[in-house]
């Protein structure tokens, strides 16, 4: 009986691996430095990501005026190039009748990846400004083993 309850709770342990789950707390109660360098990184990524985001909205309006003028026949087509070249960088050919997929993924890839970015500093400001209440879990899997003294099926001496 000793045995089989052994192998028992053996091959439990061995099924259900026992688990623990630790917090690793960053800074302390008295954590000022930390939050008033992640208070100036918060306020400069909110500021850039507000900035980036009218950039990226003023350069998808940009594209829709210079598609209307391409298509347009009341403006020239000179004027249509010089205002598309100042406005976003992108050359028009003279056979053009409006800007292609490439020409318009080009324009507006960069002012998107700018608000993700800034999107992404804003919130590693918010994780540095919260380091005195931030904590991570990080999860430890524990399989225990038994002694080989013990083991069933091996004489003691």
């Amino acid at each position: 009986m000793k045995n089989f309850k052994y192998c028992l709770t053996t091959s439990l342990v061995r099924l259900f691996a026992l688990r623990k789950l630790m917090f690793f707390r960053f800074g302390g109660r008295e954590v000022h430095m930390p939050r008033l360098i992640g208070a100036f990184i918060l306020f400069s990524a909110l500021l850039f990501f507000v900035q980036s985001s009218a950039q990226m909205f003023n350069s998808w309006d940009n594209l829709k005026e210079v598609n209307r003028c391409l298509a347009s026949s009341d403006f020239s087509r000179a004027f249509c190039q010089e205002t598309a070249e100042k406005s976003l960088g992108v050359y028009v050919g003279l056979d053009q009748k409006e800007l292609s997929l490439r020409q318009f993924w080009s324009v507006i890839l960069g002012p998107m990846a700018t608000v993700l970015f800034w999107l992404a500093v804003l919130f590693l400001g918010w994780m540095v400004y919260r380091t005195g209440d931030l904590v991570l879990p990080i999860e430890e899997v524990e399989k225990v083993f038994p002694d080989k003294k013990g083991m069933p099926g091996k004489k003691k001496n």
